[in-house]
């Protein structure tokens, strides 16, 4: 039988997730407690907000707020928990799951798997980056497991000579590819993670590789065969 190995949240994290929602509805249960000790407060005793607040009933303010908060922590629960990589890994193939997609990856198109700090980053045999994502397992674990089932592990980073950092001055890549990082820059800026995700992927079409370190994006090419 193909063993099958896993790779996700620890003990801890599923526990502190799943407790998201006792924690925010306990909170919102004594809020009304804690507006009193605010209204005590000279700074915000005559806060219009604690006065209306506190014109309602405490009870039905307690069971309302209670039940909101509730919600709000399984609607964050279920956030993390989508955005937490998770993998299953056996002897053929992973399968890869985050922000409530799936993708399988054969091994047969794998040439290396690494870490970079806490990153879990995965190259085709195209030359590809197939993953680069967040992990809190660490290192040594995510090694075992790959090596356990004879995918191709390696300690560092083999390319890591071959990135750098991308300015405006930069003339390197040809004008439609600075274009392209010249508008990622601003996504990353701007918070946009998504529309940095998708002009990432557009770089790799294009034979790119972009990995960000402090704000900045570190680049390299690679051949497309």
């Amino acid at each position: 039988m193909n063993q099958t190995s896993t790779i996700g949240m620890s003990f801890l994290e599923k526990l502190i997730t799943a407790l998201f929602p006792v924690v925010l509805g306990i909170i919102g249960w004594f809020f009304p407690k804690l507006l009193n000790v605010l209204s005590k407060i000279p700074i915000l005793s005559d806060s219009k907000v604690i006065k209306l607040l506190q014109s309602f009933n405490p009870f039905w303010v307690s069971i309302i707020l209670m039940i909101v908060g509730i919600i709000i922590g399984i609607l964050l629960s279920l956030e993390v928990y989508n955005e937490t990589l998770k993998m299953e890994i056996n002897d053929q193939e992973i399968l890869i799951k985050k922000d409530n997609k799936e993708i399988i990856t054969k091994k047969a198109d794998i040439k290396e798997i690494y870490m970079e700090d806490n990153e879990v980053v995965i190259i085709s045999k195209k030359g590809q980056e197939l993953l680069r994502e967040t992990t809190d397992i660490n290192k040594e674990e995510i090694r075992n497991i790959f090596t356990y089932h004879h995918y191709p592990w390696c300690d560092h980073d083999p390319y890591a000579d071959e990135y750098i950092l991308w300015t405006l001055e930069n003339q390197s890549f040809g004008e439609k590819i600075n274009s392209i990082l010249y508008e990622r820059r601003n996504a990353i800026r701007d918070g946009d993670k998504k529309k940095a995700n998708h002009l990432k992927k557009d770089l790799g079409e294009l034979g790119i590789i972009v990995k960000d370190r402090n704000g900045n994006q570190y680049v390299r090419s690679f051949k497309k065969y």
